[in-house]
């Protein structure tokens, strides 16, 4: 008779939840740099950028046709933080980079200008609605003279 009871409860639960997770609002937040020093990655010269514009970019894993696209500007700490409406089960989901205020530094980074990104709670245990995307950043025209100090002391360790 237990049993039953906890059987019945945990679907009367399942129920009760699954309306929600269809309807899921997700929190996409992440930040948007200015690498000063040309490394790929972020360094102690790194300063992020505020009014970068981010999109959100879904599309349908078999068509590659896109399904959604949002875009939301980074805040004073270059951080977006931006929201979306709908749970993308089975699309491909991205953030990438739009545009950079900052004309000495608008050349998106090849391997840092966009963060692929789950915005699903179908069958995956994810239960928050905050989803964090990696770092994006931006390339400085021109290396920042103490750049290759400080590149130096980063790579200090390596056979390089």
């Amino acid at each position: 008779m237990a049993k039953m009871v906890l059987l019945l409860l945990s679907i009367t639960l399942s129920l009760s939840i699954l309306p929600l997770l269809a309807s899921a609002t997700f929190h996409v937040k992440g930040s948007v740099y200015c690498d000063t020093c040309r490394a790929g990655f972020e360094t102690n010269a790194t300063f992020y950028i505020q009014g970068a514009r981010v999109g959100v970019r879904c599309q349908d894993r078999n068509s590659m046709d896109v399904v959604f696209y949002t875009e939301g500007v980074t805040d004073s700490t270059g951080t977006y933080n931006i929201i979306v409406e709908k749970d993308h089960h089975d699309h491909i989901c991205r953030c990438l980079l739009v545009s950079s205020p900052i004309a000495w530094c608008k050349t998106p980074d090849p391997g840092r200008d966009r963060s692929s990104i789950v915005l699903t709670h179908y069958k995956n245990g994810v239960v928050n609605h905050l989803h964090y995307a990696n770092a994006m950043g931006y390339l400085k025209d021109k290396p920042s003279p103490q750049c290759h100090k400080l590149l130096k002391y980063y790579l200090s360790d390596s056979d390089v």
